[in-house]
């Protein structure tokens, strides 16, 4: 049964840690996913909410499409909240952060650092004010890294130790399909941020990362390892839905039926229960 803990038969609360919604122009390939197509999507698949990170906008100001975002959001306030863009080449503009969170529906900030200009910044050290006024507004931030690069958040990590970092699909470069020999070692940066409280890590795009079908063993250890040493209120299980080439139930049941380290409550704060205690998202009741 589609959200359900195959073992017990629980129901599962799910919350997937990063959808692209809705379908608006962007500078980006990836697609989005309009409401009553997402809101199908996860019926079928059993996911009851999701953290909406909203496209990539072209042009000036990547946050562009936030509002769009946020009207979802506020349309389906139990099943939708919003981890906004910000335009890093706009310094000028920090003191937007000083009401970020009190959007309705604005859960913190979702940073992509995988192309050029912004991937030049973050790996030089030029972000420093942007990190601090994160720190000092309690915005949560998502950082999508290239594996590269994901050592540097350990540096940002302990700069800044109030501030609450979550990496991206296990620190995995997007697009690389991996096999169990380079997967192994491009968690290994990963795992070394596990030492600080501060940083979480997020379980996204992960049927992407490698090659074989369903279900996805090569991803089993590497996930194990993860998940000993962030612990199951620092793992957060996401699907990145409209990249995916699989079905989105399959995503899903990675999780919940094929991982025998995974169980009961320790799959309830994977599945969803986590990622809204870090985010401090607490939703109005599911509609019954």
């Amino acid at each position: 049964m589609p959200g359900s803990d195959p073992a017990s038969g629980k129901r599962l609360l799910i919350c997937d840690a990063q959808v692209h919604a809705p379908d608006t122009p962007s500078g980006v390939h990836v697609p989005g996913l309009d409401p009553d197509d997402l809101l199908h999507e996860m019926a079928v698949a059993g996911v009851d909410r999701c953290v909406v990170v909203p496209l990539a906008a072209a042009g000036g100001d990547v946050g562009a499409n936030n509002g769009a975002a946020l009207e979802v959001a506020r349309r389906y306030p139990s099943r939708f909240a919003v981890m906004g863009r910000f335009e890093v080449s706009r310094p000028e503009q920090v003191r937007r952060l000083d009401g970020w969170t009190s959007q309705a529906g604005m859960l913190g900030l979702r940073m992509s650092f995988a192309r050029p200009p912004d991937d030049d910044l973050f790996r030089h050290d030029r972000l420093d004010w942007l990190w601090g006024a994160a720190q000092r507004n309690q915005i949560p931030v998502m950082l999508l890294v290239p594996n590269e690069m994901v050592a540097k958040v350990g540096e940002i990590a302990a700069k800044h130790p109030e501030l609450k970092l979550v990496v991206d699909h296990l620190g995995l470069t997007p697009y690389v399909v991996y096999d169990e020999s380079s997967l192994s070692r491009a968690i290994e940066p990963l795992l070394r941020l596990a030492a600080f409280p501060n940083v979480a890590v997020k379980a996204t795009a992960l049927p992407d990362s490698v090659a074989e079908p369903f279900p996805f063993r090569s991803l089993h250890e590497p996930l194990r390892q993860v998940f000993e040493a962030f612990g199951p209120r620092r793992l957060f299980w996401g699907s990145d839905l409209t990249r995916l080439k699989v079905p989105y139930s399959e995503c899903v049941r990675l999780f919940t039926g094929e991982l025998p380290f995974l169980t009961g409550e320790d799959k309830e704060w994977v599945m969803g229960r986590g990622v809204m205690e870090w985010l401090k998202w607490n939703p109005p009741a599911l509609p019954s």
